[in-house]
C-alpha cells in the first residue's frame, strides 16, 4: 500500500507541475486546493442521511446517471454525494440538479479517504465501472459501509489477474456486491474466489433511451440534413479525421447529396483550427461551417459541431454514425447513436467495450482499419438502403434485450438500505 499511496501522490505533484502549460491539468490541481475544507464547509449543518456515487469522468457519470437519478426519486430522505475523478466530468456536471453536493475527489491517500468519508459519513457507496481507489475501499471496508460497483467490466489483462496483483485482488472482496455489464467478468471473478457479483448489464442503456425519447429539436441540423445522405460524426480524433475526410472526398463524387457532421471530442480552437486544416488539406473546395457561426447554407459539405452537449440529439438527423477513438485509448460512445437506429462504424481499438463487441455480433456496427475497407463500408451502407433498415430494426432488438439494469440494481440497494 506504501508504494501505491506513493504513485497516487506523485500523480498528483506531477499535475500539478504540468497544471501552468495545460488546462486540464490545472483544473484538476486547482479544484483540488483545500478540497477538503470545501466539503467540510458544504456540508456544515447537514445531517441527512447520504449516498456516495463516484465517477472517473463524464463517460462513467453517463453509466452512472440513470442510478443516481432512481436513487433520488426512491430515497427522498437521502442525499446525494457525486464525486468525480477527472476535470471532464465534474467541469460540465458540477451543477447537477440530481446530485445534493458535487465534489472532486481528493487524492487517494489513506489520510485523504479517512477525513473525506468522516466528512460525508456515507451509508451507502457506488462506484462506477472502472473505479478502484485502494484506500477508499480500505476506510469503507473498516467502516462497514455496504460498498457496490455498477456496469463493472472486467479483463484478463487487468492486474486483479496477475501475480502481482494481490493487494487489488483483496480489494474486490470488499464490495458488497459487483453489478457487471458481462457474464465472462463474473467468469473471471468467480475463477479468484469473488462470488458476490452477477451480470446486470449495462446501465447506459437506460440512459440512452430516455435521451431518445425527448431528443432536443435542432432546426439547423435538420435543414442542413434534410432530404441528404448524413454522417454524423462524434467523439473523433486526429486521426479519425484524416480517414473520415478523404472516404467522404472519394464518396461525395459518386453520391452528391452525401453531408458530414463532425462533433470532436475536444472542441478547443486548437483543435477546431487542426479539424480545419486536415479538410483544407484534403480538398481546398470542400465548404466548411462552424455551428457557432449560424445556420449552416445549403451548399455547405461538412457541418463542424464546436460546442458541447448537441450530439446525442444530432443522431437523429443522420443515416450513418462514425465513432471517434478508434485510432487512440478506444472508442466512444456507440449507444446513442444505435438508439436512432444508425449503422456505426469505427477504428480497430475496440475490444474494451462490451457494446461495441455486442453490436458486432448483431450486425449492426462496422469496424476497420483500413482506408480502402472504410470507403468500401461506407459505399455499401449509402446504396444499400435495404441492409440499413434491416440494421435499424436489429437496433432496437438489441437495445430492448439489454433493459433493466438501473431495476435490478435499485431493487438490491432496496433490501440493504434503510428507507
Amino acid at each position: 500500500m506504501a508504494i501505491y499511496t506513493f504513485c497516487i501522490v506523485a500523480y498528483h505533484f506531477i499535475v500539478k507541475l504540468l497544471s501552468p502549460f495545460n488546462k486540464k491539468a490545472r483544473l484538476f490541481s486547482n479544484g483540488r486546493i483545500g478540497i477538503l475544507q470545501h466539503v467540510e464547509g458544504k456540508l456544515k449543518g447537514d445531517s441527512s442521511p447520504r449516498i456516495w456515487v463516484h465517477c472517473a469522468s463524464l463517460g462513467e457519470f453517463e453509466q452512472g446517471r440513470p442510478v443516481i437519478e432512481k436513487l433520488k426519486a426512491t430515497f427522498t430522505n437521502k442525499k446525494i454525494v457525486l464525486t468525480f475523478f477527472s476535470p471532464s466530468g465534474y467541469e460540465l456536471r458540477k451543477e447537477y440538479e440530481f446530485a445534493d453536493y458535487v465534489f472532486y475527489l481528493p487524492a487517494d491517500t489513506k489520510s485523504n479517504a479517512k477525513k473525506f468519508l468522516q466528512l460525508i459519513s456515507p451509508e451507502l457507496a457506488i462506484f462506477v465501472k472502472y473505479e478502484f481507489w485502494l484506500n477508499y475501499l480500505n476506510v469503507l471496508h473498516a467502516n462497514k459501509t455496504p460498498t457496490l460497483l455498477v456496469s463493472g467490466i472486467f479483463r484478463k489483462d487487468q492486474h486483479f489477474f496477475k501475480w502481482y496483483g494481490g493487494i487489488f485482488k483483496r480489494t474486490l472482496f470488499y464490495y458488497e456486491h459487483l453489478f457487471l455489464q458481462n457474464e465472462e467478468s463474473k467468469k473471471l471473478l468467480n475463477e479468484i474466489g469473488v462470488t458476490k457479483c452477477s451480470f446486470a448489464g449495462d446501465t447506459r442503456f437506460e440512459r440512452v433511451v430516455e435521451i431518445a425519447s425527448k431528443p432536443k429539436d435542432l432546426p439547423s441540423i435538420q435543414q442542413f440534413s434534410e432530404n441528404n445522405f448524413a454522417i454524423i460524426a462524434g467523439s473523433t480524433w486526429a486521426e479519425d479525421e484524416k480517414y473520415l475526410i478523404q472516404s467522404f472526398i472519394t464518396l461525395k463524387q459518386k453520391h452528391a447529396n452525401l453531408k458530414l457532421v463532425i462533433a470532436p471530442h475536444n472542441i478547443e480552437s486548437i483543435n477546431i483550427n487542426q479539424l480545419v486544416s486536415i479538410i483544407e488539406s484534403a480538398n481546398a473546395n470542400l465548404k466548411h461551417h462552424k455551428f457557432s457561426e449560424g445556420n449552416a447554407k445549403e451548399d455547405i459539405d461538412i457541418l463542424i459541431i464546436d460546442n458541447i452537449g448537441m450530439l446525442s440529439s444530432i443522431y437523429q438527423y443522420g443515416q450513418l454514425a462514425y465513432i471517434g477513438g478508434g485510432f487512440g485509448s478506444g472508442i466512444h460512445n456507440i449507444l446513442e447513436a444505435i438508439v436512432y437506429g444508425l449503422p456505426v462504424v469505427f477504428g480497430p481499438n475496440y475490444k474494451k467495450f462490451n457494446e461495441a463487441i455486442g453490436c458486432l455480433q448483431n450486425g449492426i456496427s462496422y469496424c476497420y482499419s483500413e482506408q480502402k475497407v472504410l470507403d468500401e463500408l461506407v459505399g455499401e451502407l449509402i446504396t444499400n438502403e435495404s441492409k440499413r433498415r434491416q440494421i435499424k430494426e436489429e437496433c432496437k432488438k438489441y437495445i430492448n434485450s439489454n433493459l433493466g439494469s438501473v431495476d435490478k440494481i435499485l431493487l438490491y440497494i432496496q433490501n440493504i438500505t434503510r428507507n
